[in-house]
């Protein structure tokens, strides 16, 4: 055997060596990859969730807030319009949306869920946004360059008849 024979059969040996520890880098870098995507979908869709659920909240507050009509105008046969429409009070509109959010705060996605406001545009149309701040996650914010969490707000509107 020559000795540049030798040379190239020592460097493809050699060569092969080398590589023995590249394919568990890769695999352990793919493997974080992969669990980084799974976290960040599941992230997202923990998000949608609560989103979901605050604007379910939402309907039920406008709801509730809808049958707050205004009493002394309603005994009193005060019904503007020739339709006989129903006004709506907004002082018991808060306090019926108010006392709704007070029940439902126990419920799982809308802990710490807050009335932005409750408004009636035409005095029959109940209005009402919430805002809940969620942290991404599942509470890991210290990761995350938005650490102060994500302000979901929601806004739904019922008519009184």
């Amino acid at each position: 055997m020559s000795a540049r024979e030798s040379r190239i059969g020592k460097g493809a040996v050699g060569v092969a060596r080398r590589d023995d520890g590249n394919v568990t880098i890769l695999s352990l870098g793919l493997t974080v990859l992969v669990i980084s995507l799974v976290l960040v979908v599941a992230s997202a869709t923990a998000v949608q969730l609560d989103r979901v659920r605050l604007l379910h909240l939402a309907d039920e507050l406008a709801l509730d807030a809808a049958d707050a009509l205004d009493l002394d105008a309603y005994y009193a046969g005060e019904i503007p319009g020739d339709d006989a429409t129903v006004m709506l009070a907004e002082d018991r509109m808060m306090e019926a949306a108010a006392g709704h959010l007070a029940e439902a705060s126990g419920r799982q996605g809308v802990e710490g869920a807050r009335i932005a406001a409750v408004t009636s545009p035409d005095g029959s149309t109940a209005v009402v946004s919430v805002r809940l701040r969620v942290d991404p996650l599942f509470g890991v914010s210290a990761l995350l360059p938005f650490s102060h969490g994500i302000t979901l707000s929601a806004e739904s509107s019922a008519r009184a008849s």
